[in-house]
């Protein structure tokens, strides 16, 4: 009777004990999602090793991070959430052969892919916004950094021009999967402490709308004098006023 209490008794431990630990696995399928996607340059040739970095609140700090694999694959399972920024680039190429590759505004609330392509082109600081009871369209603004001209740049001047000019920029603002009509590039000078940089704001169409919540915009851009390319990627929530 004893032998049986026992045996009994180590069934009800072992039931609590798989319903919690099922519990837990559910609860942190549930509040995780995965970013996953391929990393290559704009030949399509797959970057193996390429540091994947998701960032929150603090700039300074990443979140989580990945790499990905030889053929270019990565995988990246976070919490359920938005996140300003996702990074990648090979460290041991960075600034030598590559810059970074960017994406903003990350909506991670289902399984998401981001397709990264970069090269000596950096397309940062993407900002992206419409300007109220104006042309229909959308304003963005970026820094783009070509690294060959960050070899030659004077880096003590008043004005670090790393930028290409606007007439020496071709820009393709994709928005969910086509391309949209540019109606305007402005080139501005960005504060960056005791110098300045250049930037610029560029106003495109609309686009098509889509069932989507959100709109994806790709900015890619090739420095048309030295060939440099480089592409960032910005998620834009759809907003319903009253």
């Amino acid at each position: 009777m004893v032998v049986k209490k026992y045996l009994l008794l180590i069934g009800v431990v072992l039931l609590l004990v798989s319903s919690v630990s099922a519990q837990v696995y559910t609860t942190g399928q549930t509040d995780s999602v995965t970013i996953s996607g391929k990393v290559t340059d704009f030949s399509g040739q797959a970057i193996g090793g390429a540091l994947i970095m998701i960032k929150g609140d603090d700039f300074s700090q990443f979140v989580d991070t990945t790499y990905s694999d030889r053929t270019g694959q990565y995988s990246l399972l976070v919490k359920k959430g938005k996140y300003s920024e996702l990074a990648a680039v090979r460290m041991e190429d960075y600034s030598k052969t590559k810059l970074e590759f960017w994406a903003y505004n990350i909506p991670a609330y289902t399984k998401l892919n981001i397709d990264i392509r970069y090269d000596r082109l950096e397309v940062y600081g993407v900002n992206i916004f419409q300007v109220q009871g104006a042309y229909p369209g959308y304003t963005i603004y970026f820094r783009p950094m070509s690294l060959t001209r960050f070899a030659t740049a004077d880096m003590t001047s008043e004005i670090i021009d790393i930028a290409p000019p606007a007439n020496m920029m071709d820009i393709n603002v994709i928005i969910n999967g086509e391309s949209v009509k540019i109606n305007s590039i402005q080139r501005v000078e960005e504060f960056a402490g005791k110098q300045k940089m250049y930037a610029y704001l560029i106003q495109t169409d609309l686009g098509k709308p889509t069932d989507a919540k959100y709109n994806e915009f790709q900015i890619i851009i090739e420095d048309k004098e030295n060939g440099d390319k480089g592409e960032a990627i910005y998620f834009m929530d759809k907003v319903k006023y009253e």
